[in-house]
């Protein structure tokens, strides 16, 4: 990295602001820039649901569990995935790209833009036998190298902040594989970066039942998060929200609660200080199409993932109305980012040829 020559007073004053998370960096070839500054938004706050394809979340709603295999509906509720999709920007043909190893394969490539994830690190804990720590640089080793600060929120932690790899169950539901951090040994291996994963609320409501965890049921609400929405000196500039499995709609088929907790935390996003003062961003996608069980059976779909950019629409960072054929897999979606703060791309051959999705966002005005 290159730092073009500044006057020692300069030097002080942005020491001072590097506190108030606004430092001056060069960054690549991009010329002195301020940290923090993106060009179309400051802050983006990331959320991946669960196991469930366009066509299982977005169109026509029936009663909760009452939809079979034949139904050209969604799969039950879905009236906060279509209005929200409908009044932002709607990304119609994004896809996993097929990327390896289901579930922890998505969330490893969001945030590293790496394809070839061992897939039994979706039932072996990181660091274990089954699943050797990941030696690649990802998303957090780029936000550090530009000075940008960044959290990790998990849904159902059961302790308040650190690297926990193994799965919690009532009344967590956290699960260790859709915590794409710990399986970075840069970060598992540092105590300072493992503080960066925190749990994101303090009450976990959903009753001690077994699988599958169905509609009618309760949801979170994820107060520390919103503490730090709430807070901007306490907002971290790239913010991945991780529900946890009732909330992601990992752990039913019918779509239902999950459209129950996005139409919970969503307008709480969206309406938060930061959002409301600052230039912020939503991005919400699933890891991956088809449904957990096999039982009952899902219709069959196509590989096309709900996604959706997203933001206050009286501070906008986001194009509203927008629906887009164009094509676009994870790797876009870390590549907007990587574009948004000039941060150079992980693997040239995924993040960085991966169309971004800058049709969604709007320029600075």
């Amino acid at each position: 990295m290159r730092v073009f020559p500044l006057s020692t007073a300069l030097v002080a004053i942005l020491i001072l602001s590097n506190a108030l998370a606004s430092s001056s960096l060069a960054i690549g070839n991009s010329g002195l820039v301020t940290a923090g500054t993106g060009q179309w938004f400051d802050y983006v706050v990331v959320i991946m649901m669960e196991n469930h394809s366009f066509d299982n979340t977005y169109g026509t709603s029936v009663a909760p569990n009452s939809w079979n295999s034949n139904s050209k509906t969604c799969l039950g509720n879905c009236t906060f995935f279509d209005s929200f999709a409908n009044s932002n920007g709607l990304a119609e043909q994004y896809t996993d790209d097929s990327i390896a190893a289901g579930s922890i394969g998505d969330y490893i490539a969001i945030t590293s833009g790496y394809g070839n994830t061992n897939p039994g690190c979706n039932s072996n804990p990181p660091g274990s036998s089954g699943c050797a720590l990941l030696r690649v640089s990802n998303i957090v080793d780029s936000l550090e190298s530009a000075g940008l600060s960044w959290k990790a929120y998990m849904e159902g932690y059961p302790q308040p902040s650190g690297c926990v790899n193994n799965d919690a169950g009532y009344p967590y539901y956290y699960h260790f594989d859709h915590n794409p951090f710990i399986y970075y040994a840069d970060i598992q291996n540092s105590t300072t970066r493992c503080s960066h994963i925190v749990n994101a609320n303090s009450i976990n409501p959903q009753p001690n039942i077994s699988e599958p965890r169905c509609w009618p049921i309760a949801v979170d609400n994820d107060d520390l998060f919103f503490n730090d929405l709430n807070s901007v000196v306490n907002a971290p500039h790239y913010m991945f929200l991780t529900p946890n499995t009732v909330d992601d709609a990992h752990d039913c088929n019918d779509i239902s609660a999950g459209n129950a907790w996005l139409n919970r935390v969503v307008p709480q996003i969206l309406g938060s200080a930061l959002f409301t003062t600052r230039k912020a961003a939503l991005f919400v996608t699933f890891d991956e199409p088809d449904c957990t069980y096999s039982m009952p059976t899902c219709p069959s779909s196509g590989p096309q993932l709900y996604t959706v950019w997203a933001s206050n629409s009286a501070n906008p960072t986001t194009n509203a109305g927008l629906k887009s054929v164009n094509t676009y897999t994870h790797y876009s979606a870390l590549r907007t980012i990587e574009d948004n703060w000039k941060l150079p791309p992980l693997i040239p051959s995924t993040d960085g040829s991966a169309n971004n999705m800058t049709e969604f966002l709007r320029a600075r005005s």
